[in-house]
């Protein structure tokens, strides 16, 4: 074959597979406007009055707590009462042998009986000399030594009524009794041991919870001091604030309790203050150390509020990709706030009430392409939780 038509074939092959080339390039750009330009759902977002709240970690304790310990030592002789049982203010639960202080007790009025008698003897001495003293019969020397002989028996009977009481006393401690009604944990000594009491190292026999009402403590912030959790013009203020609590086994906050107290000052290392809720616990749920994660409610807001699932993130920035001019497709940054009714975000900046935020296709659409929109309804369930008392 000559050289001439050697090329004329070669310079026809490049060209058909050119053309295949950019025939195949032309269809496939053909498909990706298809899948582009196809229908893509967006929204507006939401703008609602809700209820605000701040939400912190806490743990319940029990309204009162007794550590239950003996006044006086001795041997336990019985124990009144079951582990865990309820008990009620005054009812017995301990007896410690009662036969030392009995004995003392006898002892003690035994020397009430011999004060009284001499004093009685002695006030007759004295009456006796002091009406003769005017005759001149004894000296004024024995009159006035008569006199303060008369007045130390008197002070020994009164030492002596000061030793019976004491010893009432002591029979009376033997019968350790609930100082407060309440839930009474299990007994720390069996009978037949001795314990010490009437001290700060006083042996411990048990303790006793109030557990209605039941108190929840948490910390709040400094800045939360001066908002939500207690504020205003820098001054704690509870006024009985409505509080949401679960705990970590639940879903919803059903639990409603009310503020009652904040502390005077803010932790100087922490830079929190302590503040305490009440819960009734009537039907004994709640126990003495749980867990939970309460809600503070304050004052009505207008928040913006957009589907949890419209976010991405980019990198560490939340955005949304929303319709921009000619349909094409933009990115937004955007600050969120907190979680509403478990799948609504408020958006606290870099969105307007206007934006086209696209809803569906997240996984199609990219910066800049033209999408085919298509606006759907959007409408916000409400939080009944955070309805205002």
């Amino acid at each position: 074959m000559k050289k001439e038509n050697l090329q004329t074939v070669l310079a026809i092959c490049v060209m058909a597979i050119l053309g295949s080339i950019l025939t195949s390039c032309a269809d496939s750009n053909a498909a990706e406007q298809k899948v582009v330009a196809m229908a893509t759902p967006y929204i507006l977002p939401s703008t609602e009055k809700i209820t605000n709240w701040d939400e912190y970690i806490g743990r319940f304790e029990a309204s009162e707590r007794v550590e239950v310990r003996s006044r006086v030592n001795g041997y336990v002789e019985s124990v009144k009462f079951k582990d865990g049982d309820f008990v009620e203010k005054g009812q017995v639960l301990f007896i410690v042998d009662q036969r030392p202080f009995y004995a003392a007790l006898k002892q003690a009025e035994a020397e009430k009986l011999q004060a009284e008698a001499d004093l009685q003897r002695t006030k007759s001495d004295y009456d006796r000399v002091s009406s003769v003293q005017d005759s001149r019969a004894v000296s004024m020397e024995e009159v006035e030594q008569r006199k303060q002989i008369a007045k130390s028996s008197e002070a020994r009977l009164m030492a002596a009524n000061a030793r019976l009481a004491e010893a009432q006393l002591n029979l009376s401690y033997t019968t350790i009794k609930a100082p407060i009604s309440g839930k009474v944990s299990e007994k720390y000594v069996d009978p037949g041991n001795y314990i010490s009491g009437g001290s700060a190292d006083a042996s411990l026999l048990t303790t006793i919870l109030q557990v209605t009402p039941m108190h929840f403590y948490f910390d709040a912030s400094e800045t939360d001091f001066f908002g939500n959790a207690g504020a205003s013009d820098g001054k704690a203020s509870t006024d009985k604030k409505q509080v949401l609590v679960k705990l970590t086994n639940e879903t919803s906050y059903d639990r409603v309790g009310y503020m009652d107290f904040v502390d005077n000052e803010i932790h100087q290392t922490t830079g929190t203050i302590r503040g305490r809720a009440v819960f009734d616990n009537k039907n004994m749920e709640l126990e003495s150390g749980m867990f939970g994660r309460m809600r503070l409610l304050g004052q009505e807001t207008e928040v913006l509020l957009i589907p949890e699932e419209v976010i991405t993130t980019n990198q560490s920035q939340k955005i949304v990709y929303t319709v921009g001019e000619d349909n094409t497709v933009q990115v937004k940054p955007i600050q969120i706030g907190k979680l509403y009714n478990h799948k609504y975000r408020i958006v606290l900046g870099g969105l307007e009430s206007s934006d086209k935020v696209i809803s569906g296709n997240l996984l199609k659409v990219r910066p800049g392409i033209q999408i085919k929109p298509e606006q759907k309804t959007f409408k916000v369930e409400p939080d009944t939780s955070l309805a205002a008392m």
